[in-house]
């Protein structure tokens, strides 16, 4: 008698026979799409909440200090600044929250459903009541469910918390949004969306936001940047408070170095600059689900990959075949066929039922009753199967070594490449070998070069496989990983500990997966990675999803990332050297002019100028890092400050000169302040947005417009008198040159400084680009 199995094409006669098109498409129009819409606040709401967080609350406690000390415009100019920093916050992030969204609609969650006879897949949120769904390992439940036939174990601790997964079986109710960690069964579908008891569906693509290491990189340097300016207060206030000087002049100081502190355009910066990382990750299949993990990719030194799919072609084929006596080759195929199951698209099973029906049907018949699916904590799958005299028998397939049965070839499939499947049957209580099946799965074209190039980053590639460590060493020869950075026999909850271990080392971890067992160590990676055949669980726990074949997606990923980085860090740089530049500047030029040569207006408008040109960093032609990169904040403040003395001592020399030579009084004097800080702060940034040359790529357009136009702004201030004096041309013109000159002085002395606190220069070298790799052998 000929063996029978389910069709994936028809379903069980447990199941009902499912929703004809025309019946789902009414259904649709009369339920809706099986989504629940994400709450959104209103507009206006969204731009009061901008007011409160801890950089306006800077610019408020600013504003309440110059109203408490009835400085009224230097109160209204600061007010500006604040209003001007909120709207441009708000409009960046709307504008980033749209592509981020035009992102998040390429992730779907799939579904298995029965139409017009024949099993589909769709997107879930095509799923209508009365729809008949499938689940199986690694699903998630799309909608509320009846069971009809079958048995699952549902995890649904992101419903309820629950740590230990449940059975469920018919007429139990499995939940939307709960995932299925083993088993299979079809349910009726009688709940969607809103209606559904947990309403989650659209809860497992929502994006949690996670401060990431950047933005505290950041924040933690502007905190430590107002502690000192608090300090530098009380360093030169007390002794100007000694010689006199008004409060009000103190008071102005004071406020000048408040806001030097104040990072006005960090939000909007840094939203940008990573919002337009994600689009240009996008364009390279590379889909991003949480903002942050861009900036772990860029420090990202141990990248954990899984074998089979990514690193390997996923192509399993039947390659050998070593049967026990008294068994032949054919019988371990129909056998192994007996336990595999078409419709889950497991590539083991489609391997071995394609070669099974290349194969005479041996001789001892049998009906399969029953298949257990192959679940990853036994590492084997299962058939019942009744014999013509009405006997059982249970024939099961997977890793040898937990089949309990010895195979003597095991060894000698592994040394060919081979991953060895083992096949048994069990009558009454004795389990008997049946053979071994050859799988082969070549590796990838591409797969040993991109190892080679993200090597070459200073990245460890780690292949982590359950195949036996012949097997995997073998694959890992021919793709170019060292033997040291081989995991061979891993199970599914082994990859979190392999994690935790290489983060308790102090490495940042990139972790890719496919499976819903791989969804615990894609959550604990830095960089949670979901190869483009995952499951929807792994999709939904990744914070990266690779659309394509292969590890081509994480090599773009590495070095966007470290774009981003590079931008982030000429911010940085920008920042600390400008904050030290108005402190040495104002402080020094006190004792030689006797008055603080900034007032709390002219600062704001020179923050509108530096601050907010620097909005262009995001869109500036950078190279990537060829190491994995690191923030050193203390080598970071030291080089920033030493750079800060060489500009400062190029504006209190303009200041000195031009005051005497130009009779300045006062407040022109002032003004020239303004002009050369607002000059001295656009050459800047133009000379030191490159750490590792002189001049390596040339800026963005959009970065040299901002910078000519901010440069030409504060000379037409300055010239027509706004906020200020009008300062003859001659002044204007000398101290545009004098600017020039000094940034190509720093463009050709920055490099010293870098090299000597280690900024930049690769961040953290490639220390694996020399490791000599073995040489690559062809497949046997």
């Amino acid at each position: 008698m000929k063996e029978t199995q389910s069709s994936p094409n028809q379903p069980s006669q447990a199941s009902p026979p499912g929703l004809t098109s025309a019946q789902a498409q009414a259904a649709l129009l009369q339920h809706g799409p099986n989504e629940i819409a994400p709450a959104k606040q209103h507009p206006l709401l969204d731009l009061l909440g901008k007011f409160w967080s801890p950089i306006p609350w800077l610019l408020e406690a600013t504003i309440a200090l110059a109203l408490v000390t009835q400085r009224y415009s230097d109160a209204a100019a600061v007010a500006f600044l604040l209003v001007f920093n909120v709207v441009l916050a708000f409009f960046q992030e709307r504008r980033a929250q749209r592509a981020f969204d035009l992102l998040r609609a390429r992730l779907v969650v799939h579904a298995k459903v029965l139409r017009d006879g024949a099993w589909s897949t769709l997107s879930a949120r095509e799923v209508v009541p009365d729809d008949v769904v499938r689940l199986i390992v690694g699903d998630v439940v799309p909608a509320d469910l009846k069971l009809t036939s079958g048995t699952v174990q549902i995890d649904q601790a992101v419903l309820t918390g629950e740590s230990l997964p449940r059975d469920a079986a018919p007429p139990d109710v499995v939940y939307a949004g709960s995932t299925v960690t083993r088993g299979d069964a079809v349910g009726l579908v009688v709940a969607t969306a809103a209606q559904t008891k947990f309403g989650t569906t659209a809860e497992l693509m929502r994006d949690v936001r996670t401060v990431g290491s950047v933005e505290r990189m950041i924040l933690g340097v502007v905190r430590m940047l107002a502690i000192a300016g608090a300090a530098v207060v009380l360093l030169v206030g007390v002794p100007v408070f000694l010689m006199h000087v008004a409060i009000s002049e103190i008071v102005i100081f004071a406020l000048v170095v408040l806001l030097a502190s104040i990072p006005v355009a960090l939000p909007a910066a840094f939203t940008l600059a990573t919002a337009l990382g994600a689009l240009a990750l996008a364009k390279s299949g590379v889909l991003v689900t949480h903002l942050t993990a861009m900036e772990d990719a860029a420090s990202m030194d141990v990248l954990c990959s899984d074998k089979t799919g990514t690193l390997t072609m996923n192509t399993i084929r039947v390659a050998d075949v070593r049967a026990s006596a008294p068994y032949s080759d054919d019988d371990v195929l129909h056998f192994a066929a007996a336990a595999s199951d078409a419709s889950g698209q497991d590539p083991i099973d489609l391997a071995i039922l394609a070669a099974a029906t290349q194969k005479e049907q041996p001789g001892k018949a049998f009906t399969v009753e029953h298949i257990v699916p192959f679940d990853p904590k036994t590492k084997r799958s299962e058939a019942s199967v009744r014999l013509p005299d009405g006997s059982m028998e249970t024939i099961a397939k997977g890793e040898p070594s937990f089949l309990g049965v010895p195979f003597l070839d095991v060894g000698a499939l592994a040394a060919m490449g081979d991953r060895a499947i083992g096949v048994t049957v069990t009558t009454g209580a004795q389990r008997v070998a049946v053979g071994l099946i050859g799988l082969s799965d070549p590796p990838r074209p591409d797969a040993a070069q991109l190892i080679s190039d993200i090597r070459s980053r200073g990245v460890e590639v780690r292949m982590l496989t359950g195949d036996g460590r012949e097997t995997a060493l073998h694959v890992a020869a021919q793709i170019g990983i060292p033997p040291s950075s081989v995991d061979a026999s891993v199970y599914p909850e082994e990859k979190l500990h392999i994690v935790q271990r290489e983060q308790a080392a102090g490495h940042i971890v990139g972790m890719t997966g496919d499976g819903v067992n791989d969804a615990p160590s894609l959550r604990a990676a830095n960089v949670g990675v979901a190869v483009s055949n995952a499951t929807d669980v792994a999709k939904a726990a990744a914070s990266i999803i690779l659309t394509q074949p292969g590890l081509g997606g994480m090599r773009e990923a590495i070095d966007i990332s470290r774009c981003v980085y590079q931008r982030m860090l000429t911010y940085v740089v920008a920042k600390i050297v400008k904050y030290f530049e108005i402190v040495f500047v104002t402080s020094v030029a006190f004792f030689i002019f006797f008055h603080f040569v900034l007032t709390p207006t002219l600062m704001v408008a020179l923050l509108i100028f530096n601050d907010f040109v620097t909005l262009s960093i995001s869109t500036d032609r950078v190279a990537p890092s060829q190491g994995f990169d690191a923030w050193k904040v203390g080598r970071l403040v030291r080089a920033s400050a030493i750079i800060a003395l060489f500009t400062s001592s190029a504006i209190l020399g303009i200041l000195f000169i031009e005051r005497n030579a130009a009779h300045l009084d006062l407040a022109a004097l002032r003004g020239l302040a303004f002009l050369a800080m607002a000059c001295m702060g656009q050459v800047a940034i133009l000379a030191l947005r490159e750490r590792e040359a002189i001049f390596r790529e040339r800026p963005s357009l959009f970065l040299v417009c901002t910078a000519a136009l901010a440069v030409a702004g504060a000379s037409f201030m300055a010239l027509r008198g706004i906020l200020m004096p009008p300062l003859p041309p001659a002044v204007v013109g000398e101290t545009l040159a004098a600017v020039l000159v000094w940034g190509i002085l720093l463009l050709a002395m920055k490099l010293p400084i870098y090299r000597a606190f280690g900024i930049g220069l690769d961040a953290s070298p490639p220390v694996l680009s020399n490791v000599p790799l073995p040489e690559a052998r062809s497949s046997t």
